[in-house]
């Protein structure tokens, strides 16, 4: 019996193909092995084809009788987001809200904090082809990393070197960004927005709607009755119509090109291209309507109110308050409430004290122990009564003494007209509109208003 053996171009399957000297000749295991080793043939042999083989010969075509083992080979490295967005079921939590869900798919990090690990890629393990020849591995590749804006690799860890939003592109760039695009509308596809960093909208803000950011936030269209807020930032807005319920406020400055029916507050200047209508606005320093008009709602400015036009033809109500920073008209408001409720208190509190020196008088000298408590605590509680009273008097005079100092400087510009029906306050004295004055200037001087007259 003749026995052939033949292995694959790879080296891992080794075949025998048996060729009788005569039909119904048999072969034995012995006789197979001593030609597997005399091909070499040493690691993977299947001994139970073989003993098949001796009892079930097959003739003339190749059988499998040894088999390598084949190598494993290295996994590739791998980028791994340490902070990732969470699952549908841990957004949801136990209650639905439509409004900020979107919101909590933004993976929002902090500077410092770590984003993402290097996972290194493995070798693998070895494998033996039929000669008992080792089979070498293909390694691992290592990952692809480019690192993006805002972010800094400390050994095998991905740290973010600013607050932002990350951002990992199809190229495996990794971004921390500073600024939050909406390439649309502010609705329930994108969900309220509470950014560390600066905001774009190119689209509206919905009702009922929150953007809110560190930075500047920037809308290209309306802002309706929603809220928008840069905490130390900027706030440009192509419009905001309010509905009585909008907010649009900023540390700094607001931009916009109307505003309508809304609340808006800046700690700097509001600048308005063409109209505010029923609104209550405050600006820290200026409001000022470049080419258009005041009519209704309530201004308040530290410095200074312009606009072509205050008020209108048909007397609606529109009062402006300049003179005093909104902040301080506030406190000062709060000042004069407590002075007045600490006065009554002390007033009360001293009626007191008086009949229990009355009592204590009439008495000898003694009181029952409950009255005694009740005149030490009366008695401490006017000495604290009289240490704010004095605190408050003095903090209300030194703010009143400052703002008519800056109140000497304040202005309300007419360019065009001042209608009737204008309420007017600088500092602590107040003016009524009752007729049209064209291209005006209501200023303060020698503790009264006064009007003059304006010029390009």
């Amino acid at each position: 019996m003749k026995v052939e053996v033949s292995v694959s171009k790879d080296r891992m399957s080794a075949y025998i193909t048996l060729i009788p000297d005569e039909e119904g000749e048999t072969i034995s295991q012995s006789d197979i092995l001593k030609a597997l080793d005399n091909a070499g043939i040493k690691y993977g042999i299947l001994k139970d084809k073989i003993d098949q083989l001796t009892v079930n010969p097959i003739y003339r075509v190749p059988q499998l009788v040894a088999v390598g083992k084949p190598p494993v080979d290295g996994k590739d490295g791998e980028i791994e987001l340490i902070k990732k967005v969470p699952e549908y079921e841990e957004i949801l939590g136990g209650k639905v809200d439509l409004k900020s869900m979107p919101s909590k798919k933004r993976i929002l990090v902090k500077r410092g904090e770590r984003i993402a690990r290097i996972i290194p890629p493995t070798k693998g393990h070895e494998g033996k082809d039929v000669f008992g020849l080792p089979v070498k591995p293909k390694p691992g590749k290592d990952p692809q990393l480019n690192l993006g804006k805002n972010v800094k690799r400390e050994g095998d860890v991905l740290i973010a070197i600013q607050d932002g939003l990350l951002v990992v592109k199809d190229d495996g760039t990794i971004d921390v960004d500073e600024t939050l695009t909406v390439s649309g509308n502010v609705d329930y596809s994108v969900g309220n927005i509470d950014f560390p960093g600066s905001v774009e909208v190119k689209g509206d803000v919905r009702p009922d709607f929150v953007v809110k950011a560190k930075g500047n936030v920037v809308i290209k269209g309306v802002a309706e009755a929603s809220t928008v807020v840069s905490l130390n930032g900027d706030v440009e807005v192509h419009g905001a119509k309010g509905r009585g319920k909008g907010l649009i406020k900023a540390r700094k400055n607001v931009k916009a090109y109307f505003l309508e029916n809304v609340e808006v507050e800046a700690g700097l200047d509001v600048i308005v291209d063409r109209s505010i209508e029923n609104s209550k606005v405050k600006a820290g320093r200026s409001v000022e309507v470049t080419r258009g008009i005041i009519v209704g709602g309530v201004i308040t400015a530290g410095y200074g109110v312009v606009a072509n036009e205050i008020g209108s033809n048909l007397g609606v109500s529109t009062r402006i308050e300049v003179g005093v920073d909104p902040l301080v008209r506030e406190r000062l408001k709060v000042l004069e409430a407590q002075i007045k409720l600490d006065e009554e208190n002390i007033r009360k509190l001293t009626k007191v004290l008086m009949e229990l020196r009355k009592l204590m008088e009439r008495s000898g000298g003694k009181l029952p122990p409950d009255k005694l408590e009740m005149l030490m605590k009366v008695s401490q509680t006017l000495i604290n009564l009289r240490e704010s009273l004095d605190r408050n008097r003095k903090e209300y005079e030194a703010l009143k003494e400052d703002s008519e100092k800056k109140a000497k400087g304040a202005q309300i510009i007419a360019k065009s007209v001042l209608y009737p029906g204008v309420e007017i306050s600088i500092f602590d004295r107040k003016f009524y509109v009752e007729r049209i004055l064209k291209k005006a200037i209501v200023f303060y001087q020698d503790g009264e208003i006064k009007i003059g007259g304006y010029r390009e």
